[in-house]
């Protein structure tokens, strides 16, 4: 519709200026032909105030189209680059069974799968772990759950509890994501040739690469260089269950609104700050003091606010957002599944209720 609308002004602006005007070419996207904008150049007429209407049309059509070409351009990278991470997992949902209404699993990009046991400097780190290795996210995009650094930090009113407490529901939200993953696992073990030997991880704030929640889950019994290279981050779900264990039983509490925190300097970039004093985080005692010291930096506020300034987080939002910039590929697919999944479920039911309305 944005298109022909544009369309239908670009017409009326030609009709209106041809006659009169010049006809350059400004290309000011690409170089490509079919890309270019035209420029009308100006002649300098009596009636100043109608070319200054003109000019201001002219500039509307110019920011419209420049604008809706470019975020087309970024929808379709970030649809396929979603649709890359389900490539191999699509049609295997169902083995997550009730889960599927909380999770998905998802896949690692192609290349990155076929080049799991390459001792390659440019693969290793970036090529998936293991010769299985599979993700399980959340569709609930609430950003207390983007991160295991900050689980059980806050409830879903953004409610913060204070240091060393928890959430009592983070600790079974991550419970029921360890028998998610161990459910699809056990569901495709014959189909895919996964191995008894399953380790299920966590990348924690600083050393992960999105900014959205995805558990590890890999094959142990076929594990590549890459593997090895991150060990030093992998952080496996049972010590997140333990930790969190220890703070839910501390007991009751006192909750604090997220706006009751104070603010930080915007020039401290919390994910540099936290490597550098939790350079391996991947045993209790280094989950553990990766949290005490993500307070020292200013807690949950402190976070929140840096999230909004690189765009993940919107003002007044509490969901990660799923745009094409910056793209969030995970919190991205999770969207994009949920509402295909919505979509179905309202098709099937009016297609039911159709076929009562007949005789």
């Amino acid at each position: 519709r944005i298109n022909t609308f544009v369309r239908q002004i670009e017409t009326f602006l030609f009709n209106a200026l041809s006659s009169t005007m010049g006809n350059d070419a400004c290309k000011c996207l690409k170089s490509d032909a079919e890309k270019e904008v035209l420029v009308f150049a100006l002649p300098v007429t009596a009636d100043a105030s109608e070319d200054a209407e003109k000019v201001r049309y002219m500039r509307v059509v110019l920011r419209v189209q420049r604008h809706w070409r470019v975020v087309t351009a970024r929808k379709r990278f970030a649809n396929q680059a979603a649709v890359s991470y389900t490539g191999s997992t699509a049609n295997k949902q169902t083995f997550l069974l009730h889960w599927q209404a909380k999770y998905i699993i998802a896949n690692n990009l192609p290349a990155n799968d076929s080049h799991w046991d390459s001792d390659d400097p440019g693969w290793v780190g970036k090529a998936s772990m293991s010769k299985r290795h599979r993700f399980l996210i959340r569709r609930n995009l609430h950003w207390r759950w983007f991160n295991a650094l900050v689980f059980g930090m806050l409830d879903d009113n953004e409610m913060v509890y204070p240091e060393c407490h928890c959430c009592p529901d983070a600790l079974s939200e991550i419970r029921m994501m360890k028998e998610a993953a161990l459910t699809w696992v056990k569901g495709v073990r014959e189909v895919e040739g996964w191995s008894e030997n399953v380790g299920l991880f966590f990348h924690v704030y600083g050393h992960n690469s999105v900014n959205s929640l995805h558990m590890h889950v890999v094959d142990l019994d076929f594990v590549g260089p890459s593997f090895h290279c991150q060990e030093f981050k992998n952080l496996s779900v049972d010590h997140v269950i333990q930790v969190l264990e220890e703070d839910v039983g501390r007991g009751h509490c006192q909750v604090s609104p997220l706006s009751s925190f104070p603010a930080i300097e915007d020039t401290i970039d919390l994910k540099v700050a936290s490597v550098k004093v939790c350079p391996v985080i991947n045993t209790v005692e280094t989950y553990r003091r990766a949290r005490q010291n993500f307070w020292t930096l200013g807690g949950p506020r402190a976070l929140r606010d840096q999230l909004e300034r690189q765009g993940f987080l919107k003002d007044g939002s509490a969901k990660l957002t799923t745009s094409n910039k910056p793209f969030n590929v995970f919190a991205r697919l999770a969207y994009q599944d949920s509402v295909g999944r919505a979509l179905f479920a309202s098709e099937n039911s009016l297609s039911k209720l159709q076929g009562l309305e007949r005789p």
